[in-house]
């Protein structure tokens, strides 16, 4: 931040060094990772440009420079997807992605005084399904019209005592991403695995 800073002193923030160029949303798509300090005129920024934030916990964590406040830009109607961030990772899993979302919001919350709530499991699989995939289109979700992206799972290897209704299922697949099985990949409703 300090060195774009050092580029363009005129700019009053990250994002607004950026638009200065024109490479800030609007004509030009654009997602801005992280967002860990985005102060609210970045804010209002990224949501008059529909610039994208890719949120990467797994990164919040390793480069320790701050938590992002997802649920935050969530309630401000940013757009919002998941990333793994291999520069700043160590994995490429949406599902891990998605759990560590969960993780690092409740860090977030007890650590951060008038921190919104954490995320919930509905949250952060609509960031990791429909809420990134809407920067390439109409994909990540099974809505008509939508490209037909899917993967099939079997989770008979995670055992339980009782009946889990569908959202415990999905909970427990991200959870448990490891002890799934992946049967199939679809693409654009192309069979690919």
């Amino acid at each position: 931040m300090a060195w774009v800073k050092a580029l363009a002193p005129e700019a009053s923030s990250y994002g607004d060094a950026y638009d200065r160029f024109g490479l800030f949303g609007g004509e030009t798509p654009a997602v801005m990772a992280h967002c860990v300090w985005s102060d609210e005129k970045e804010i209002r920024l990224m949501k008059e440009r529909g610039v994208y934030i890719a949120h990467c916990p797994q990164s919040n964590m390793n480069l320790s420079s701050g938590i992002a406040p997802v649920k935050r830009y969530m309630e401000a109607g940013l757009l919002l997807g998941l990333g793994s961030d291999v520069a700043g990772g160590c994995h490429l899993s949406i599902f891990r992605a998605m759990l560590e979302a969960m993780q690092v919001s409740k860090l977030l919350r007890h650590m951060t005084e008038g921190a919104p709530k954490p995320l919930t499991i509905g949250e952060v699989f609509y960031m990791g399904t429909k809420g990134g995939g809407s920067f390439f289109g109409k994909t990540g979700s099974f809505e008509p019209g939508y490209d037909m992206d899917a993967l099939v799972m079997d989770d008979r290897a995670i055992r339980t005592v009782r009946r889990p209704t569908p959202l415990e299922r999905l909970e427990r697949l991200i959870c448990l991403s490891e002890q799934w099985t992946l049967t199939a990949k679809y693409v654009r409703g192309q069979r690919i695995l």
